[in-house]
């Protein structure tokens, strides 16, 4: 059997907030997306600031990439600015002033001429900032401004991002928009990245590793969409989940009155028209309660969208079911309630269909994060 890969952050903190909240906190992440999960004075926001360097913990040890950054005992620590950890945040803290070039720029002082441009020129790229480079902040969208942080902190080519609930102040459309491009980035890079949300939608949707924060505690680790299965709804704040893909518009369908969608992985998505040329790039949101589920094919009902998956996962909380399904070669999330589940026998390893109705489908658009016109 091979060895498992080494971790590319290792943390064992112990740290006092205040006479209610200590800190002791131990993980290991790899180059994946580590969801912190938690209610309000969980201490998520403190546990990022403790590895950035932000704030000096009583005690323990950071080590990334195999540098130790943080030892109590060895009276060790790295400064912020040598700890190659990019972060972003809720509020963007881009320079009015600047240009967003320059805003991305910013960390990049010392850097010969050249390659920062190099630099500049990737990220915003990476984040589809390219077109906004000679505009200023407060000519952005909000999307648009977390895009902009988001290429700033990706810029300087940081081995560690954290995030601290940077979508929170975002709608619905414009976060999940945020979400996937900033899983497009983990991919691309093999970044790890450690991110801060309280929206349990936003964490199953980020997927990877969940830290379950309770009281300065990890009073779990795993799958976002297990750990969260085994929570009380009424005790966070939960919100819709949704399954978000990118996709091109492939045709119109006048005699439907709607929009023929590709997505990645060749599925295909009936949504209602929408006004763009062929070959436009979007993103098509649908909620998990917004999918039924059969055991087959369905004739005679209005529906434009049937397609054939897999049963992975199925995961029950009380009187509901979350099930995990694969469809040519993408994931959907349903949600259904239990008594549904268990007389269509749903189960792993299960065939079934996915039916879903046009007007399910919300689009948006994919370079600009705003909803599409339909």
């Amino acid at each position: 059997m091979n060895a498992s890969p080494a971790p590319t952050l290792e943390v064992d903190l112990e740290h006092r907030v205040s006479a209610s909240l200590t800190l002791k906190i131990a993980f290991a992440l790899g180059r994946e997306i580590g969801v912190v999960f938690g209610g309000s004075g969980a201490g998520k926001s403190t546990l990022l600031r403790l590895i950035a360097g932000l704030v000096r913990p009583d005690s323990g040890r950071i080590v990334l990439d195999g540098e130790v950054l943080f030892d109590s005992r060895a009276r060790r620590g790295v400064s912020l600015r040598r700890r190659g950890i990019g972060m972003i945040y809720q509020d963007d803290l881009l320079f009015p002033h600047l240009s967003v070039r320059e805003n991305i720029a910013f960390g990049l002082h010392g850097m010969r001429s050249g390659l920062a441009a190099d630099r500049v020129a990737e990220a915003a790229a990476a984040c589809g900032v390219e077109r906004l480079l000679d505009r200023r902040p407060a000519t952005l969208s909000g999307g648009e401004r977390q895009r902009v942080g988001l290429a700033r902190a990706l810029a300087p080519g940081p081995r560690l991002l954290l995030c601290d609930e940077p979508f929170s102040a975002l709608d619905m459309g414009r976060r999940n928009a945020l979400v996937v491009r900033l899983l497009d980035i983990q991919r691309s890079r093999g970044l790890p990245i450690l991110h801060v949300t309280h929206s349990p939608a936003e964490a199953v949707a980020l997927g990877g590793t969940m830290l379950l924060l309770e009281q300065g505690r990890i009073a779990a680790v795993g799958p976002p969409i297990e750990l969260l299965a085994g929570q009380k709804r009424p005790a966070v704040a939960w919100s819709p989940l949704a399954n978000v893909f990118h996709a091109v518009l492939d045709s119109q369908l006048p005699d439907q009155g709607g929009s023929r969608l590709a997505l990645d992985g060749g599925l295909a998505l009936v949504v209602p028209r929408l006004d763009r040329p062929a070959g436009s790039p979007v993103l098509v949101q649908i909620r998990a309660d917004d999918i039924l589920l059969a055991r087959g094919a369905v004739s005679g009902i209005s529906a434009r969208n049937q397609i054939e998956g897999v049963v992975e996962r199925v995961i029950t909380h009380g009187h509901e079911v979350e099930v995990v399904i694969g469809a040519g070669g993408r994931t959907f999330l349903v949600s259904l309630v239990a008594a549904a589940a268990r007389q269509l026998e749903i189960a792993p390893g299960a065939a079934v269909v996915l039916i879903i109705k046009a007007r399910s489908c919300r689009v948006l658009d994919d370079d600009e994060s705003s909803p599409a016109p339909s």
